[in-house]
């Protein structure tokens, strides 16, 4: 039986790519850092998902396995070694983490002459994969003459609603049905030979990807800054909201016109696509914080980010960004302790004020039109917000 080798077991590493790999039919083991999940994979070497959209029946993923980031480092190595297929779900900013034992376990498969094998990062970021090659290079310089050889690192776009849940005191995972993974066919190893079934493989994931995070990500990252201003703590609330529910609609819009323009998407599929995102987030049921949602706001508020990506070039092109403006302005008053970010955020704002912090988070300038635009909003919110 095929081999997959999938690092993360978290909702998405296994309510998402476990489960495809799973499909696919390939026996998966699962790297992680939670001895607690570990441990009950392999008591039964099961899973369960509970499927939403079908009123919760259960889905048994098997022949499934997991080893402990920490204590099983040898047993990785050779795993990495000989695995057919490796995939990743950590978060993009631990694919540097994961980059040691991954270079090492190559290394070990460039010694026994193993086969090319494909490294799919499938994490919610732009060229995720060649995140994590750079990673894996920027720790030996001589892996720049062997790394190629042994592995390809085609990049993904990710998408399906997943949450934790428990059922008879194990974890478990809740998992909507629609998703869509799109992976990078030209860097495949063989690009006629496709490792997972019902992934979509193209040759322009940049539109994909684009696609994803100026409307996904962007109206999800919308509805939970400006849900945060109005109060709300549950972003389900601010998708009952029916005020908000047509200004997180008009957000997609201004970034789907966008996306009309620049890859020629037809306003038909722009619609279809919008309904699909909106309808999971009005799914009943489905429960999630706007700490979660919203968390990491200077990343978010990266120039080529969700929210400032598809605003700055919506701008260029003349086009309708009103929306975006507001998404952003509201991104410099979240307020959470427990997220360094948003820490960060705020003491910046406070010790250098709105219109230092707007250039230094979204490089923006200062006498730029939209900069005016979300300082004014910025203003209104916070009065909003008291």
């Amino acid at each position: 039986m095929k081999q997959a080798l999938h690092f993360g077991g978290g909702s998405i590493g296994i309510g998402f790519i476990a489960d495809l790999l799973h499909e696919s039919d390939y026996e998966v083991t699962i790297v992680d850092i939670d001895s607690e999940l570990v441990k009950q994979i392999n008591e039964t070497a099961t899973f369960d998902l509970y499927l939403i959209n079908e009123d919760y029946k259960k889905k048994q993923l098997t022949q499934i396995h997991a080893l402990s980031s920490i204590e099983d480092q040898e047993e990785i190595i050779k795993k990495i070694s000989t695995a057919d297929l490796i995939t990743t779900a950590v978060w993009a900013e631990n694919l540097p983490k994961i980059a040691p034992v991954l270079l090492a376990g190559l290394k070990q498969r460039a010694a026994i002459n193993g086969k090319r094998v494909n490294i799919l990062a499938c994490e919610n970021a732009m060229f995720n994969s060649e995140i994590l090659r750079k990673a894996i290079l920027s720790l030996d310089d001589s892996a720049n003459e062997w790394l190629d050889q042994v592995a390809a690192f085609p990049n993904t776009a990710v998408d399906r609603m997943v949450l934790a849940s428990q059922h008879d005191g194990k974890k478990t995972i809740d998992i909507g049905r629609d998703y869509e993974l799109v992976i990078e066919e030209s860097k495949l190893v063989d690009p006629i030979d496709k490792p997972i079934k019902d992934a979509v493989y193209t040759t322009n994931l940049q539109k994909y990807i684009e696609r994803k995070l100026y409307v996904v990500n962007c109206g999800h990252a919308w509805a939970g800054y400006i849900g945060f201003v109005h109060g709300y703590s549950i972003i389900q609330d601010v998708f009952n909201n029916e005020a908000l529910v047509q200004k997180i609609r008009e957000t997609m819009w201004e970034s789907a016109q966008l996306l009309m323009k620049k890859y020629g998407f037809t306003k038909q599929d722009m619609a279809d696509y919008i309904d699909f995102i909106m309808d999971r987030y009005q799914t009943p049921g489905i429960k999630d914080m706007i700490t979660r949602v919203s968390r990491s706001p200077i990343r978010k508020l990266q120039p080529e980010e969700r929210l400032v990506g598809p605003c700055v070039q919506c701008e260029e092109l003349g086009l309708e960004n009103q929306r975006l403006l507001e998404g952003i302005a509201a991104a410099f008053l979240f307020d959470n302790p427990e997220d360094d970010q948003s820490v960060e955020l705020l003491a910046f704002v406070k010790k250098h004020g709105i219109d230092e912090a707007i250039v230094h988070f979204t490089k923006i300038p200062a006498d730029n039109r939209m900069h005016q635009v979300i300082k004014e909003n910025y203003q209104k919110f916070l009065e909003k917000k008291g």
